[in-house]
């Protein structure tokens, strides 16, 4: 009941800002270096992000749709570099499991020539918490950032809308600020706002189909291996890929599921003129943002 009250009140969401401080303290102390030194202008080539998500409905992108999105910036994240697309930034929660973590920096480290432009932005808060470190990571040093973003929990409708509020009159522009609600899918979204993209679209993103895209059956060795693997780890964990809109998942751990945060989230980028769209018409997210269509 304490618990249930604490997640409701307004009280979590002072802490994660207090928390959020006190870790970017520790990166500058640590000498890592901060997301607020990336320079996005040295790889920002268009008004327009696709975020890359790990939903099956990857595999359903035709070529001539890849060849329009390379026209665009990207951002992968997590379990994209089992993608043969290299996105333009790629963003990771580092994975508690040692096996998890090591079959991706192999993955990496294997396309560490495709990557080794790509600024590697390594969240703070799950890095911490993890066992792994990135010792054995092969890509340049200097390309890598770290990030503690404010990761305000509360299952509280009417904090969740103060604290929006706050942040839009606070924090829009400030990299060191980003959101991060129920599920990395929010901090990428964050992320494309304050870079100052105007469209952003989500790819992958289905949230009503648990399989994911490494899962499909014409996927290479590596894929299959990291994909048995995954599928192992998340039995083992009673997990799935829906977790993040499953009401009663995310109330454990003191969220809304994330469709309904995304929501409010859109109405403040909108208001700014920024326009987030669903970019497959058969994910959860149709049911609130619009279509990305492309063009013929």
């Amino acid at each position: 009941m304490l618990k249930k009250l604490y997640n409701h009140s307004g009280l979590r969401v002072l802490h994660g800002v207090f928390e959020a401080k006190a870790m970017r303290k520790r990166i500058v102390k640590e000498g890592l270096q901060s997301i607020g030194k990336l320079p996005v202008s040295n790889h920002k080539t268009s008004d327009t992000l696709f975020i890359l998500g790990s939903g099956y409905s990857i595999s359903e992108i035709s070529e001539s749709q890849w060849k329009q999105i390379e026209k665009h910036d990207t951002i992968g994240f997590n379990s994209w570099m089992f993608h043969d697309y290299t996105p333009t930034y790629f963003a990771i929660e580092t994975p508690m499991a040692a096996e998890h973590f090591n079959e991706m920096i192999n993955e990496l480290n294997r396309k560490k020539e495709d990557y080794k432009n790509v600024p590697f932005i390594i969240q703070y808060q799950h890095y911490l918490r993890s066992p792994n470190n990135y010792i054995n990571l092969e890509l340049p040093k200097e390309n890598i950032y770290f990030n503690a973003p404010l990761m305000p929990y509360t299952t509280s409708n009417r904090m969740l809308d103060l604290l929006l509020s706050w942040w839009e009159k606070q924090h829009t522009k400030n990299m060191s600020w980003l959101l991060h609600y129920a599920g990395s899918l929010s901090y990428m979204i964050a992320m494309g706002y304050v870079m100052n993209y105007k469209k952003i679209i989500l790819l992958g993103v289905d949230l009503n189909d648990p399989r994911y895209f490494f899962e499909h059956p014409d996927s290479n060795v590596f894929t299959k291996k990291f994909a048995a693997m995954h599928k192992s780890l998340l039995k083992s964990l009673k997990r799935s890929g829906l977790d993040t809109v499953n009401a009663k998942t995310t109330k454990t751990y003191g969220c809304l599921p994330i469709d309904q945060y995304l929501y409010k989230f859109n109405r403040i980028i909108k208001k700014n003129g920024v326009e987030l769209f669903a970019g497959n018409k058969n994910s959860k997210l149709a049911e609130g943002l619009p279509i990305y269509e492309f063009p013929n």
